[in-house]
C-alpha cells in the first residue's frame, strides 16, 4: 500500500542456516585434513579382516621427544590423523583397533609400514589419531648383517 506517496517497504529475512560450534568445527577440520591447500600425506589403513581405505590426512614421524626440561631423550612417536568419517564398514563408522596396518610414504618417499598400538577417536568433531610402532625388522636384519 501507499501511504502519504511512499511505498511501504516489505521486511524480508534472510534464510539463513545456524551452524552450532561443533559442527563448524567438523567443517573446519574436513578442510584443514583434506583440503587441496592442505598438501597432506595419502596412506592406506587396513584392518585384519583385509577391508582397506585410502585416506588423506596428517602422519606425524618425530625422531626425539623432549623431556620437560627441554632435553632430548632418544625415542620415536608416530601418529597419523584423519577424519572418522573415512573410515566404514557396511556403513558403520569404525575406530581403528591394535593390528590393523597402516601405510604411507616418508619425506624421501620410502614405503614405511606401521602397526596400530591404540587409537583415540574425538568424537566431537569427528577427528582419529591412531599411535603407531613402526616395522622395524627389515632394518633389524640389516643392521645385523652388517
Amino acid at each position: 500500500r501507499f501511504r502519504h506517496g511512499r511505498r511501504r517497504r516489505r521486511r524480508c529475512r534472510r534464510r539463513t542456516v545456524k551452524m552450532g560450534l561443533r559442527e563448524l568445527a567438523q567443517k573446519d577440520a574436513a578442510h584443514t585434513i583434506e583440503g587441496k591447500q592442505a598438501g597432506n600425506t595419502v596412506f592406506t589403513l587396513s584392518d585384519k579382516a583385509r577391508h582397506s581405505w585410502e585416506i588423506t590426512g596428517f602422519v606425524g614421524d618425530i625422531g626425539y621427544s623432549v623431556d620437560t626440561e627441554g632435553n632430548r631423550v632418544a625415542g620415536r612417536t608416530v601418529c597419523a590423523s584423519f577424519l572418522a568419517s573415512r573410515v566404514k564398514i557396511n556403513g558403520k563408522t569404525v575406530t581403528p583397533a591394535p593390528g590393523w596396518k597402516l601405510v604411507y610414504r616418508n619425506l624421501d618417499g620410502e614405503m614405511q609400514e606401521s602397526n596400530v598400538v591404540f587409537a583415540e577417536p574425538d568424537r566431537t568433531i569427528g577427528l582419529v589419531r591412531v599411535y603407531l610402532s613402526l616395522d622395524m625388522s627389515g632394518t633389524e636384519q640389516a643392521v645385523n648383517n652388517d
